[in-house]
Parts: C-alpha cells; sequence; structure tokens
C-alpha cells in the first residue's frame, strides 16, 4: 500500500505564509520591547518623557493642530508676499536691478528670474499691492497669533489667557518670521560670497538663531508658571528641526528645482512650501508638547519621596 503523496503549496502560498509568520514575528517583538520600556517608566525619566509625549499628541490631535497652523502660516506668507510685490514694484520703478540684487543676496538665478518679473508687473499697482499687503499682513497675524495661542494652551492643559497688549502680540508674530527670514537669507549671501567652510559653519550655526527665537516665542505664548529654562527642550528641537530642513532645501532641494524649474513650476513650489510649512506646524505642536511633559516629569520626579 502505498503512502499519499503531499503535494507542495504553490510559491505564492508559501510566500504569503513566510510574509505573515514574518509579521507575526516582528509584531511580538514590538509587543515585547513595548512591554520592556512600560516596565522601566519609573526608572527612566526620558522613557516616561517619550510615552507621554505620544499620548499627549493623540489626545490634542497633533496631526490636525499641526495642519491647522500650516494653513496659518501659508496665508500669512501669502499676504507678506503681496506686501513685498509692491515693494518690488517700488524698486523696479526707480531702476533698480532687482534679479542682480537678488542674486547677490545669495537666491539661485531662476528665482532672482522670477522676483524680477514679480517686480516689472508689480509697477502700476505697487500702491494697491503696499496697502493692501499692509492690511493682509496684520489680518493674518492675527489669526496666525490665536492659533499659536491655543495650541500651546492645549498643549499644556492650561486655559488661553485674555490677550492684553494686542499690538505687542502682534508685533511679536510679524518679527520673530522676519528675523528667521533675514537670517537665512544672511546665510545664503554667505554661502553664494564665502568659501564652503564659511557657508556651510554659518548655515549649520543659523539652528542656534532657530531656536533662540522660539524660545523667546514661547516664553509670551500660554503655559504654565514656569522659568524660561523649561522651554529649552522645545527650543532645541525646534531649532535642530527647522535646520534640518533648511540644510536639505539649501544644499538639495534648491539645486534641483533650478535645474528643473520648467518641471516644477510654480505647482512645484507651491506644493513644497505647503509640505514645509505642514512640516514646521507640527515642529511647534511637538515642542510645546515636549516642554509640558518635561517640565511635568520633572515636577513629579522632585516631588516624589523616592
Amino acid at each position: 500500500m502505498t503512502e499519499p503523496q503531499i503535494e507542495p503549496k504553490p510559491p505564492d502560498e508559501a510566500a504569503k505564509q513566510t510574509m505573515k509568520a514574518r509579521g507575526e514575528a516582528w509584531r511580538a517583538r514590538g509587543l515585547a520591547m513595548r512591554d520592556s520600556l512600560e516596565s522601566k517608566r519609573p526608572e527612566r525619566a526620558s522613557i516616561e518623557i517619550a510615552f507621554r509625549w505620544l499620548v499627549r499628541d493623540k489626545e490634542i490631535a497633533g496631526g490636525v493642530l499641526g495642519g491647522g497652523l500650516a494653513y496659518r502660516f501659508f496665508f500669512w506668507v501669502l499676504a507678506l508676499t503681496v506686501l513685498t510685490a509692491g515693494g518690488l514694484g517700488f524698486a523696479s520703478s526707480s531702476g533698480a536691478d532687482v534679479a542682480s540684487d537678488a542674486e547677490e543676496a545669495g537666491v539661485t538665478r531662476s528665482l532672482a528670474s522670477t522676483i524680477a518679473t514679480a517686480a516689472e508687473q508689480s509697477e502700476t499697482g505697487r500702491w494697491w499691492l503696499v496697502i493692501s499687503g499692509v492690511v493682509l499682513v496684520l489680518w493674518f497675524s492675527f489669526g496666525l497669533l490665536r492659533a499659536l495661542r491655543l495650541v500651546h494652551a492645549a498643549a499644556w492643559r492650561v486655559p488661553a489667557p485674555p490677550l492684553r497688549n494686542l499690538p505687542k502680540a502682534l508685533a511679536f508674530v510679524i518679527a520673530a518670521p522676519l528675523i528667521l527670514f533675514a537670517a537665512s537669507s544672511f546665510s545664503g549671501w554667505v554661502r553664494a560670497n564665502e568659501a564652503d567652510p564659511v557657508g556651510v559653519l554659518v548655515t549649520l550655526g543659523l539652528g542656534v538663531c532657530f531656536g533662540a527665537v522660539w524660545l523667546w516665542v514661547s516664553m509670551w505664548l500660554p503655559s504654565q508658571d514656569v522659568p524660561w529654562t523649561a522651554y529649552l527642550p522645545g527650543a532645541i528641537l525646534f531649532g535642530v528641526g527647522v535646520e534640518a530642513l533648511y540644510v536639505f532645501t539649501a544644499y538639495y532641494l534648491q539645486i534641483k528645482l533650478a535645474n528643473a524649474s520648467e518641471l516644477y513650476g510654480a505647482l512645484g513650489l507651491a506644493t513644497t512650501a505647503l509640505f514645509y510649512l505642514f512640516l514646521v506646524g507640527r515642529g511647534v505642536i511637538w515642542a510645546a508638547e515636549l516642554n509640558a511633559i518635561v517640565w511635568e516629569v520633572r515636577t513629579e520626579r522632585r516631588a516624589s519621596p523616592n
């Protein structure tokens, strides 16, 4: 009597089972790692901060808030663009070589050409552009200020206090991005006019400026009654994150867009800007959450008798 022959499984079925087994193994490893980290939470402050950070971001819907901030940032930049277009119109009407001046400031040739074209087209309506630009900048600055206050209040779990000095607050909202833009422009000018080591050092040092400005801004946003050192973790995180985006743009993406401007065009520029603004918005959320969580964990551990 012959034994029945076991038919081999089809290759596709065998591959599916192999992938399923690997997936289950990775899932088991992940659960084991999570349990191991959970057991170390009382001992390690860094692990406790990481777990609370993830929970806090989920509780306040950090992704949604980041998208809302990106929306506010985008319209603020759009309003500033209208105001800048009016200023370029005045510069072009006075006979200034806008394209040459832009290249000397460190921007690429294709972007300098775009700026020069915008300046020429803005000559006739420069007064309207300036007036409407000022109104729009003030309007969207107020919207951005309100969004930043609500986001930080949610991250710190405190009610947003009433705004006492609106002109001063608006001045902060307008001045902080302009300082960052000026620092970025200076870095671009150094890269365009100095040797590589100097340009690289200035570019890397720009992260300190990003972090310092955000530390300054964070101290004026809603939070618990804490010393200024409590805002350092978020400032460091924000500075490093924005610096990484800037380095990627300056040394890689900017060159790609310049070499293929006809392919990307305005649509590629707008898409890139929206994506970057979303990342900046998420960075603002993460920085506020990190400050709040680190302060909470430190306060609890200091008060604990053990």
